[in-house]
């Protein structure tokens, strides 16, 4: 594993988020410390999102890309819960630390 400082924007309809920190890659995978909004800490890993990167022309060690996932959300529809894959959309930026 690898020590980074990382950047995660996510773009959506409902508004924009962004996290940034010090986080670890493998050879796939970025994985962060997050709080949820509870307040209750994880580990959040962001899968094969390192191999959608690419190396920054003039900047040693930094890298850039974009990661989707694909999630299963309920939906309500006519009282009744439907389910419905939506894709999300992170723009992520890493240095090497």
């Amino acid at each position: 594993m690898k020590k980074v400082v990382y950047s995660i924007s996510r773009f959506g309809k409902f508004g924009n988020t962004k996290m940034t920190g010090v986080g670890f890659i493998t050879d796939e995978d970025l994985i962060i410390a997050c709080v949820s909004q509870k307040g209750n800490p994880y580990i959040r890993v962001f899968e094969d999102c390192v191999k959608s990167c690419h190396a920054i022309p003039n900047r040693d060690g930094e890298f850039k890309g974009a990661h989707y996932e694909i999630r299963e959300v309920e939906v309500e529809k006519n009282g009744s819960y439907d389910t419905r894959e939506i894709e999300i959309e992170y723009s992520v930026w890493y240095k090497l630390v």
